[in-house]
């Protein structure tokens, strides 16, 4: 079967032919890919590409996919879907609307605490995730409804750190 994708700016066409339960060839004028994966959770697949094994970590964004490979995030679409993401100035489908981390993390500090009000970017969890330290942000004005983790928890993309109730009468005013 024929596919195109995109990530970033650059559409790649190439050719899936399915090898087995779990393998995939992908090809091009450019280049052979023989990948057998297993899937390891939502957000994790262990892949091994022409021999050589390794993670991949997954989360969504709209219509793309972002895929970190060693560390390294990949943004990839359907070319043939039109980019639905904001351009410019961030619109309000551009902005996560889950406190999830981007990759393997471990939870550092937790800035919030249950009943807390929240602004739109404030701080609310830290954490480390290869020797970095990242601060994820309140989406949108609200409540903390739950906390679903603790300081040297191990948490991976897609799971959702904190629960914010939405206050949409205090985004209006402001």
């Amino acid at each position: 079967m024929q596919y195109r994708l995109k990530t970033g700016e650059k559409a790649i066409s190439f050719r899936a032919e399915r090898k087995g339960d779990h393998g995939i060839a992908l090809v091009n004028d450019n280049c052979h890919f023989d990948i057998e994966y297993s899937v390891i959770s939502g957000h994790q697949l262990h892949l091994v590409i022409n021999g050589t094994p390794l993670n991949a970590y997954l989360t969504r964004d709209g219509d793309a996919t972002t895929v970190i490979i060693r560390g390294i995030p990949y943004s990839i679409q359907d070319a043939d879907i039109p980019d639905t993401r904001a351009r410019g100035k961030k619109g309000a489908q551009a902005i996560p609307q889950d406190i999830t981390p981007p990759m393997p993390a471990v939870v550092v500090r937790i800035l919030v605490s249950v009943g807390d009000g929240v602004k739109q970017g404030q701080s609310v969890i830290v954490v480390e995730s290869m020797k970095m330290e990242t601060t994820l942000s309140a989406p949108s004005d609200g409540i903390v409804r739950a906390v679903n983790v603790a300081a040297g928890d191990k948490v991976m993309p897609g799971r959702i750190l904190v629960d914010i109730d939405r206050d949409d009468a205090v985004s209006k005013e402001e």
